[in-house]
């Protein structure tokens, strides 16, 4: 990203209003916002896991876990982990975030990453 970023002020810079190339006195690089480093657990968010998706045939199913960890998010901004074994009552299932209710040593209404069940 910042490669690119410098390649477009780079070429910003040679090419004027008339279309004729300058030599730059000085390419400064274009600033870049650091990436947040979250190494804790639920930090991929844009992709489903490798087992079963719950679709919205599985509304009112109680699925199984096979995530080692699966982090159920409730609305107030808390959480808890199922694990393995341990198993999820399906309320709204199809799309990447499944909400239902989470048992074992949870017993809370939240939403976990969807395809992480067997």
């Amino acid at each position: 990203m910042r490669l690119i970023a410098s390649m477009l002020a780079a070429t910003a810079l040679l090419v004027g209003c008339g279309g004729e190339e300058h030599a730059p006195e000085s390419i400064q690089e274009a600033p870049v916002a650091p990436a947040s480093q979250n190494d804790g657990e639920g930090t991929v968010f844009a992709m489903a896991g490798p087992y079963y998706y719950a679709t919205a045939w599985d509304n009112g199913r109680r699925l199984e876990v096979c995530a080692r960890d699966l982090t159920v998010r409730r609305p107030n901004g808390s959480t808890c982990t199922l694990t393995t074994g341990q198993t999820f009552t399906v309320y709204s299932g199809g799309s990447e975030w499944v909400s239902g209710h989470a048992w074992g040593g949870c017993g809370v209404d939240g939403v976990v990453q969807n395809g992480w069940f067997c």
